[in-house]
């Protein structure tokens, strides 16, 4: 082979490295460029879950404090009346805390946990009512608690408060309706 051919096969060749090179680190670039954008649009997604969760934990952290002072306002000798608008009022603060609750993004054990403590708040609206009537007797509904389940999640505890022994005990009651 002559010098001038040999030269033009070696300037081939070097071109076709050259450009396979060329394709392959763009390649490569495009594709860390890629996935460096989605971890970018994961982060900021996260991000944004958690402000939203945080900005919803805190609406039903606030409408469970509104109920504890709305059971602050329970007066022994109120009217049938006096007392179905209080027990509205109880229950829309109550399900609204739960439905803030229920929309946190990745609260699951939390939602579930504060709906069997609201449960528990619930049944205690018309019992402990009813006692109150009877007797200088009114508890705080229980809310103490629910304030305690989402205060630990809010904080971000390892582990949310245990269930009261009055949470146990609806629990098992309902289970056993359940079972029959």
């Amino acid at each position: 082979m002559e010098t001038e051919m040999l030269v033009g096969v070696i300037g081939l060749g070097s071109a076709v490295v050259g450009v396979g090179g060329t394709l392959l680190g763009g390649w490569l670039q495009q594709r860390h460029q890629a996935q460096t954008a989605r971890e970018e649009r994961a982060e900021a997604r996260s991000v944004e879950a958690e402000s939203r969760g945080r900005q919803t934990a805190d609406k039903a952290l606030s409408e469970l404090y509104a109920l504890r002072t709305h059971a602050l306002t329970w007066k022994m000798g109120m009217s049938a009346d006096e007392r179905n608008e209080w027990l509205g009022r109880a229950y829309t603060m109550a399900d609204a805390a739960e439905l803030h609750t229920a929309l946190v993004p990745g609260a699951d054990t939390l939602s579930m946990r504060l709906r069997d403590a609201l449960k528990v708040v619930r049944a205690s609206f018309f019992q402990d009512a009813y006692e109150a009537e009877h007797e200088a007797y009114l508890s705080e509904f229980d809310t103490s608690h629910c304030i305690a389940l989402l205060s630990a999640y809010m904080r971000g505890d390892s582990s949310l408060p245990e269930p009261t022994l009055r949470e146990e005990r609806e629990a098992i009651e309902r289970d056993r309706q359940r079972d029959l």
